[in-house]
């Protein structure tokens, strides 16, 4: 089953679509219509889904869980924060990062509210939390994109260490080596590539490796790595690119640089020899064929309203 969110309003086809693979094509098998979702995750219960903003009396996101197939979702609860736009299911918990309100929430009731700034002064004037996941120790990894900082907290939420990327940055989303030795984290504001030592919840910058770009617009997205750890890719909107690295510990060599195939490339994932990639901006989605570690021609496209999230 593949996963793509459609941030838009629900008059304009946003919502939540299921497709499968028939014949190596994507087919859509079900569509649950809701406005303007912003990212999910997969849970025991099916799905875990954002809502950018939908309480009329309020402007707090929310998240809700529907089934598998799209059939049957629970009541929408509130993230407690504005513009909340990643989260985390673990052991039945909702942690939720609020991007405009610059906090973390656990179960809309344990509000962790980051203080601080930077020295981007038009995005960076307050904290502005863009990613949560677990950590290898059982603890909270979050990007902090207003204050330049990746932080551990307990589950909690209760503080466990800090460390800052280059100042400016704006770190935005983060994976772990496989063999949790290191954290390779993706900057939008400064578009590079932070690498960073990683031990007891506790992180140490070793190196930025900045990104060489045509367009001085250029912004980091989305980062995964593969599941034999070998290899890092990353989403670069404006550039309107997806790079291949090579990963051994702390260096990533640059081996591929390809067109995603639209305008905005927010989120990507694989599924099988397949990498889907969610152009905002142009309202399409393009999958291409790939060979190991390597992404080969472009073999499907089709449109879809400001897709933002594929899982």
């Amino acid at each position: 089953m593949i996963y793509v969110l459609s941030c838009d309003t629900v008059n304009n086809g946003g919502g939540i679509y299921l497709y499968g693979v028939n014949n190596g094509v994507l087919e859509q098998r079900a569509y649950f219509p809701c406005d303007r979702p912003m990212y999910a995750v997969k849970s025991e219960n099916g799905l875990c889904v954002i809502l950018r903003q939908p309480f009329d009396n309020s402007d707090y996101s929310g998240y809700f869980f529907i089934d598998s197939n799209l059939k049957t979702a629970s009541e929408i609860k509130s993230t407690k924060g504005v513009v909340a736009c990643h989260l985390l299911v673990d052991n039945g918990n909702v942690y939720t990062a609020n991007y405009l309100s610059g906090s973390v929430v656990k179960n809309d009731e344990i509000i962790e509210q980051r203080k601080g700034s930077s020295v981007n002064a038009k995005r960076q004037e307050m904290p502005h939390v863009h990613f949560v996941t677990s950590t290898p120790d059982n603890a909270l990894a979050v990007c902090d994109l207003g204050t330049d900082a990746i932080c551990f907290y307990d589950k909690d939420l209760n503080f466990i260490s800090e460390e800052k990327v280059s100042l400016g940055c704006g770190v935005r989303h983060l994976v772990f080596s496989n063999d949790n030795k290191y954290i390779y984290a993706i900057n939008e504001l400064i578009t590079s590539i932070a690498v960073l030592s990683y031990k007891n919840n506790h992180a140490k910058l070793i190196k930025t490796i900045n990104l060489q770009v045509k367009n001085p617009l250029a912004n980091g997205a989305a980062i995964r790595l593969s599941e034999n750890g070998k290899f890092l890719y990353v989403s670069l909107r404006e550039e309107n690119v997806i790079l291949t690295f090579s990963v051994n510990g702390e260096d990533l060599e640059l081996i591929q640089t390809i067109d995603c195939g639209g305008n905005g490339p927010r989120d990507f994932n694989f599924v099988d020899n397949k990498l889907i990639c969610c152009n905002q901006k142009s309202n399409s989605v393009t999958v291409f064929k790939v060979n190991g570690n390597m992404i080969l021609e472009k073999e499907q496209e089709f449109s879809l309203k400001a897709p933002l999230c594929v899982l």
